[in-house]
């Protein structure tokens, strides 16, 4: 999927992949697997882009790339207008910490922490000043609702308020982009909703980039704008218009096209 030049997204890009491929394997002889095979995508400040497409199709890889946790094998990533490849482990870990934002299925949030402790962790480790710290942590638990919770431990509050203090911890330090992966996967319907209310009010509201792999197309239908893989290669996209719930629908339609199985796809929900 080429984009056009004039498209208006190229303007101070958050994100820039460009001919990106990933082999895997092939060495000695062996039997190669192409996960990501020339994607390109541009990423706009502000955008909440989601990331769908059956198993194997190459989401995760492409997610593991424009993380930098996995280099690609052709192509180039800018983040910020930065290019990672050539930074050291120790500038990549850097790099990692201030300009990215991670938020997982698993939570993994430390149970030996307190939430508060969890979600301080980033600008603890970039020795934020108190103060700054303790504004920043007020804002954002008031604005996901876990301003009740921060001193508990993680396994004494709902599955919904632990993937709302991942949120937190993966905002506070006000990243440039926030990549998550599939970040419903785990929680009951009413939790999804909150957390993707909570996600959905960040970008609207306070204008953070997401970019959201998800196989839910619930979780799908809050994003601005999704695009569907297939086979390593951007099959089709869709951008939002008014109405979530034809949002939603048309989102089930795409993967239907696409030819996505039912494992692939969960219950629906309203």
């Amino acid at each position: 999927m080429h984009t056009a030049v004039h498209d208006p997204r190229h303007q101070n890009a958050v994100l820039t992949a460009r001919g990106l491929t990933r082999i895997y394997g092939g060495q000695r002889g062996g039997l190669s697997h192409t996960a990501l095979e020339s994607f390109d995508l541009t990423v706009a400040p502000g955008e909440f882009l989601g990331v769908m497409g059956p198993s194997g199709s190459g989401k995760t890889t492409l997610l593991n790339v424009l993380a930098t946790i996995d280099r690609p094998t052709s192509g180039t990533v800018t983040i910020g207008g930065i290019d990672p490849t050539g930074m050291s482990h120790d500038e990549l870990a850097l790099f990692r910490r201030r300009k990215l934002g991670f938020v997982f299925q698993d939570f993994n949030l430390l149970d030996t922490l307190s939430v508060r402790e969890n979600i301080l962790l980033p600008l603890v480790l970039d020795r934020v000043p108190v103060r700054e710290m303790k504004e920043r942590l007020e804002r954002i638990a008031q604005t996901l609702g876990i301003s009740e919770v921060l001193d508990r431990r993680p396994y004494q509050v709902s599955g919904g308020q632990q993937q709302r203090a991942a949120i937190a911890r993966a905002m506070i330090h006000e990243p440039e982009l926030v990549l998550a992966d599939e970040l419903t996967g785990n929680l009951d319907s009413r939790a999804s909703q909150d957390v993707m209310d909570a996600l959905r009010g960040l970008n609207r509201e306070h204008g953070v980039t997401i970019v959201m792999v998800t196989h839910d197309p619930f979780a799908a239908s809050y994003c601005r704008r999704v695009l569907f893989i297939r086979d390593g290669r951007a099959f089709s996209e869709l951008v939002a218009g008014d109405n979530r719930q034809v949002f939603f629908q048309q989102i089930m339609d795409s993967l239907s096209v696409m030819g996505a199985r039912g494992s692939d796809v969960p219950a629906a929900r309203p």
